[in-house]
């Protein structure tokens, strides 16, 4: 890179980077994606026959949840990417290059969410088809919230990947921070069914948020959102956002990984 790259080709070079993470493991791009479509013509069927009674369409509701759930999980993956680069030592020499910290998260955060969009956006489709709104600006609105969603879940992933620097403690922090924003949000499951002690929780969850707005634009006669889910989305980014940078900042002032 040159001594003073601009914003966009650092951001730019950032992507490319992690997408090219994304092409190296198909064989987590090929499980994923039969584990999808069994969750959703399997599992997403069978449920909502028990719940016809219910008068509560869960086929519909589930599938759209199904995307926004997978693309959180796909958002956490970049925070073990950095993990691993710290313990190869290639994180180090990345944090050299002449760009700013705060630079270096953003694109980062930009890359977890544009290799999620990409492995999404069939999936996003295939459920618009399903759903029978198969309309361009319908799924490129879903595809738009879900990358805003991604963005923030890849700086919080990020954050913890500079906060702890315990290999296991890690494994074990992101794969509860993966539980709790999917199964405490009304992704999968609607928010009126869940204990009363987790409502109030899976309320603020900008996962609920993003799974409001996407039902919104792909099931308007049934669904409704509003600014309420766009304050939560967009605070949840910079939040993020903000730590992953402070963390990272951190990071560079020193302190080893055990």
């Amino acid at each position: 890179m040159s001594a003073k790259p601009s914003t966009l080709s650092v951001i730019r070079w950032l992507v490319e980077r992690d997408l090219r993470t994304l092409v190296k493991s198909p064989f987590i791009i090929i499980n994923r994606t039969i584990f999808f479509l069994i969750q959703l013509f399997v599992f997403a069927v069978l449920v909502s026959r028990l719940a016809s009674s219910l008068d509560f369409n869960y086929f519909d509701f589930y599938s759209v949840g199904l995307v926004v759930s997978t693309i959180t999980s796909i958002a956490f993956i970049i925070g073990e990417d950095l993990f691993e680069e710290e313990e190869l030592g290639l994180l180090d020499y990345l944090l050299s290059l002449p760009f700013g910290h705060s630079l270096f998260v953003l694109g980062r955060a930009l890359g977890g969410a544009v290799r999620g969009l990409i492995y999404v956006t069939p999936m996003m489709v295939l459920v618009a088809y399903v759903d029978g709104n198969l309309s361009p600006v319908g799924i490129a609105g879903s595809l738009v919230v879900i990358f805003i969603l991604a963005t923030g879940i890849s700086g919080l992933s990020i954050t913890l990947a500079m906060l702890i620097r315990n290999a296991n403690r890690f494994d074990i922090t992101i794969a509860l921070a993966e539980l709790a924003t999917v199964r405490v949000s009304a992704a999968i499951y609607p928010l009126f069914y869940m204990p009363g002690v987790l409502q109030p929780v899976a309320s603020y969850s900008p996962v609920t948020s993003a799974s409001n707005v996407v039902r919104a634009i792909i099931l308007p006669a049934s669904y409704s959102s509003g600014v309420y889910d766009w304050v939560i989305l967009l605070l949840f980014v910079g939040i993020f956002f903000g730590l992953g940078s402070a963390f990272l900042f951190r990071k560079i002032e020193g302190g080893k990984f055990e």
